[in-house]
Parts: structure tokens; sequence; C-alpha cells
């Protein structure tokens, strides 16, 4: 049984840095300018934001094997980073966390979760102006608007303590792919850094492969029917939530299945692209790779 909405925000949040929303308040987490203002979030964009303007530096110079283009090349390595945080923080938590398991998988709290999702807003926080900035390839309409729909997620998901059990999977666990596809962009945009490195390349294709289809296709199933589940009984209202007062809009919840449901779709989409890639490294057909899933 969940509490009653002025219950629920009764109860402590397990530490969490957020104030508790008073009980008037038609949502149990933080106000929406208390998560694009946390000082974890401005820090990890601060840090991304330094980064990016030293390696840009040190990739313009003469001799560079980025120096074709250093400002792409600095946002690879600095966007890599944070998710070997968020992937091996997310892995722990999913697998390891006994509270995980008998948390309310809709609307407990959790602060380790919080402080994750926290992490990503920051990361996009950085992404979203710096992709438009850099231009090209970056700055497509279908990869910006993938970063600005994980930032209303992370936002709405602390804003409503919406899902964080299942936010430690898909804003951790599942970025375990996103470091090595970075690096595989890298490659494949600055052909005389796979020339210099050329069985790291192709190491790094494998594990990005094998990474995707473990978290962003097995073990994605399972994980978002449960989803849908919890879901769609709170838009119905069956369930527990027959007789009890849903602390979130219905509307928000049924944007997120709708967003689910297009993100499972580019999932399966981008997982059909790197099967032809796979089956192109092992035929030897290296024209085959200017089609991979760039950005998955």
């Amino acid at each position: 049984r969940i509490p009653h909405r002025s219950e629920h925000l009764k109860m402590p949040t397990k530490a969490t840095s957020f104030k508790t929303a008073p009980p008037e308040m038609s949502y149990l987490g933080a106000p929406f300018g208390e998560i694009l203002g946390h000082p974890r979030a401005l820090a990890v964009s601060a840090a991304m934001t330094v980064g990016y303007l030293v390696l840009r530096f040190v990739f313009g110079r003469p001799g560079s094997k980025f120096a074709k283009d250093p400002a792409m090349g600095a946002h690879g390595f600095v966007f890599s980073t944070p998710f070997f945080y968020l992937a091996f923080k997310g892995m722990g938590l999913w697998y390891f966390d006994s509270s995980l398991s008998t948390m309310d998988r809709l609307f407990g709290a959790h602060q380790e979760v919080a402080s994750l999702i926290i992490t990503m807003v920051g990361v996009q926080l950085f992404d979203v102006p710096s992709t438009l900035l850099i231009g090209g390839s970056l700055a497509s309409p279908t990869f910006i608007a993938h970063h600005v729909t994980v930032l209303w997620l992370c936002v709405m998901s602390v804003h409503y303590r919406f899902a964080l059990h299942y936010a430690s999977y898909f804003i951790g666990v599942i970025e375990l792919s996103t470091p090595f596809l970075a690096f595989v962009d890298l490659f494949r945009d600055f052909p005389k850094l796979a020339a210099s490195w050329p069985a790291t390349n192709e190491i790094v294709r494998i594990l990005f492969a094998v990474a995707f289809f473990a978290t962003r296709i097995i073990g994605w199933v399972p994980v978002s029917i449960h989803f849908w589940t919890d879901a769609l009984e709170l838009v119905f209202k069956t369930g527990r939530w027959a007789d009890t007062p849903a602390p979130i809009p219905r509307y928000v919840v049924i944007a997120w299945l709708l967003i689910h449901l297009g993100l499972t779709t580019l999932q399966w989409y981008w997982g059909w692209k790197i099967v032809k890639a796979v089956v192109a490294l092992i035929t030897g057909d290296h024209s085959a790779r200017q089609d991979e899933a760039k950005g998955a």
C-alpha cells in the first residue's frame, strides 16, 4: 500500500538534499528551480565546460589528430566521462542495493538515485547548448530532441519524485554503452586516430555492441514491462490507485509513457543498425560503417 499524498509528504526522504515539499504542494519532490540550480548539476555542467575548453585548445594545436575539428573531439572526450559514473553507480544501485527492491516503485524516495538523476541534469545542461554551438552532426534535430527529452524526464522525475526505482536502470544501467559509443564516434570521425589505434578501434566497437544489447535491448524489455504495468495502473486508476489520489498529474504519466515508447522504438532501430555493423565487421565490409548507429 502506498500512503495517501498527505502521508507521503510527512515521510522522511532518506536524507534527501532537497527540502521536503510542504503539504499544500501538488508534488512530492523539489521545485523546478531547485532542481535546475542544484549545486551538483551546476558543478557537473561547469566541470564539463572547463574540460571541453581545455581539450578544445589542446586538440586545436598543430599536429593533433583532432586538429581538423577540435570542438568535436573535445566534446567526445568530455561527454563520455560522466557516463562511466552514471553506468557503474546505476548498476551498483540496480543490482546490489536491497532498498531499491523494497521501495515503492513509482513514488519511493531514494537519495542516491536522486543524485544520479541530478548528475544527468548537469550533463544535459552542458550538452544541449554545447551541441547547438558546435553544430554539425551533433546538432541534428534528432540528437537535440533526444537530449532535451532526457532533461525533461530527469527534471520531472525529481519534481514529482516519480519512478526513482526505474531511474536507476534507465538513467544508470543503460548508460554503460554510452562511453563506448563516444569513442566509436571519435574513431569514425577522426580517421587518423583510428589508423593509429586500429586494435582499440575494433575492441571499442565490440564492447559497445555487447553493452548496448545487454542493457538497451535484452535488459530493457523486462524493466519496461514492469514500468508500463505500474504506470498504466496509475493512468487508469486501477489496483491500489482505484481509491487513492495520485501525487502526479495523469497527463505527465501519459507523456512519460509516450516518450518511453518512442525511446524504445529508437533502441530497436539503433539495435538493427548495430547488427548490420557487426555483420559488416565480420565480413570485412568497411564501407557499411558509414551507416552505423551514430549517436545511439
